[in-house]
């Protein structure tokens, strides 16, 4: 039985952000990529800049023979660390780029997915009661195709 699509997408996310280094071209280099959600305060400064993939919901959509459109949503927690609220400002928006920057890379998703698109960025900025942590959440969406008896 081949690998579902769905699992494969995910894989694929994890491995794409997994990639953002400084030495890829990146500004920032991301140390953990997880396919999980957690608060700033279940990482630690060594795990950031962190990325956990949460994926939310799929909406089906029925369409000719047999075929059915996904709409996966999923979040992208990003949490960092940093001394002042301007470097957690900046580290974010640095973040927010870089993962703009490699998602558009390939936005098939190895071959799995008809597009890839960011949908919203909800961020604390760096917000200075955040005792040294920053975070953001960007929604992101895959749209993929399956069947009615396989993905």
């Amino acid at each position: 039985m081949a690998t579902p699509a769905r699992r494969l997408i995910l894989q694929n996310l994890a491995t794409t952000l997994a990639g953002i280094t400084t030495g890829n071209g990146y500004k920032t280099t991301v140390t953990t990529v997880e396919t999980v959600a957690k608060s700033y305060a279940d990482t630690v400064p060594s795990e950031k800049p962190w990325i956990g993939i949460y994926p939310q919901r799929e909406a089906l959509a029925y369409e000719h023979s047999g075929s059915i459109r996904v709409t996966l949503t999923s979040l992208l927690i990003c949490h960092i660390a940093g001394n002042t609220v301007d470097g957690r400002a900046s580290t974010l928006n640095d973040l927010l780029d870089d993962v703009i920057g490699v998602l558009g890379v390939d936005t098939t998703r190895g071959g799995n997915a008809v597009l890839t698109k960011l949908v919203s960025v909800e961020t604390d900025e760096g917000d200075p009661d955040a005792y040294g942590h920053g975070s953001m959440v960007i929604t992101s969406e895959v749209v993929y195709f399956r069947t009615d008896a396989s993905s």
